[in-house]
């Protein structure tokens, strides 16, 4: 398993799971630190099943080889890394893409700037499948799973209309892909997350009062934890999902949010 954003709650829960149920796992992060801060979060006793490297290392070139000069140089590049993670496991068949983060802007905050920095999300997620799919070619259970949340169906708690779209964008792309991917024996899936408190930046922490709200407005009662999206990702990633593909599958309690 390969696995972009996987620094968060989330992707942490997502990576432990698959660790335990025997998958080797990369992170995948946006500098080679950060992907060595995750792992130092594992249990040691999976030393041997994880690797992290920055996922793009020519944009931030520079803090990648302060952090490893025998690892990067001018010359590295997505495609390198890819390599690295394949010649170490002896093969790439799950490819997770989580990466997240946005800036809040309502509409009329929004200029191309923001626009731009949101649908990165969705340029990120196909760059990424693209350039893996040399590999997953060769895979015998090959897997995509992209993440987003349920602001690509109905827009979010916040007016932010450039995050909304780019959610949006997932969905679409992860059908897309199913499509064109599916002759080769690829599943392409799409996870849409709710409202998960403890894999959210401070700024997004709901006030009570919404929370009070959110809780009301979400049948099963409660708000969802990491382990819920992790559940959810590495059933995807299984044998028993093998004819499941161009599914969007809401981990979110039931809330309605249309």
């Amino acid at each position: 398993m390969i696995i972009t954003g996987g620094a968060g709650n989330n992707g942490l829960a997502i990576v432990r799971m698959a660790l335990a149920n025997g998958m080797n796992v990369a992170f995948l992060s946006s500098f080679h630190g950060k992907a060595q801060d995750a792992i130092a979060k594992l249990d040691p006793k999976y030393a041997d099943q994880v690797i992290g490297f920055a996922q793009n290392p020519e944009a931030r070139l520079a803090e990648n080889i302060e952090c490893d000069p025998n690892l990067y140089n001018e010359t590295t590049t997505q495609e390198t890394v890819l390599g690295w993670i394949h010649d170490r496991f002896g093969s790439i068949d799950v490819v997770v893409n989580g990466s997240g983060g946005h800036d809040r802007h309502n509409l009329e905050e929004t200029d191309k700037a923001v626009w731009h920095h949101s649908m990165e999300v969705v340029e990120g997620a196909f760059f990424n499948t693209k350039l893996a799919l040399p590999y997953l070619k060769q895979s015998k259970a090959p897997r995509v799973i992209n993440m987003t949340t349920v602001d690509g169906k109905a827009g979010g708690w916040y007016f932010n209309p450039s995050f909304a779209a780019a959610r949006g964008g997932m969905i679409s792309l992860t059908q897309e892909m199913a499509k064109e991917l599916g002759p080769h024996g690829i599943t392409v899936n799409c996870v849409l997350t709710g409202h998960i408190e403890q894999d959210v930046p401070d700024e997004d922490v709901l006030p009570d009062a919404m929370r009070e709200e959110l809780l009301a407005r979400t049948p099963l009662g409660r708000l969802g934890v990491p382990e819920d999206i992790a559940g959810a990702v590495n059933f995807l990633a299984s044998d028993e999902a093998s004819f499941i593909t161009g599914a969007v599958i809401d981990i979110n309690g039931g809330i309605i949010t249309a």
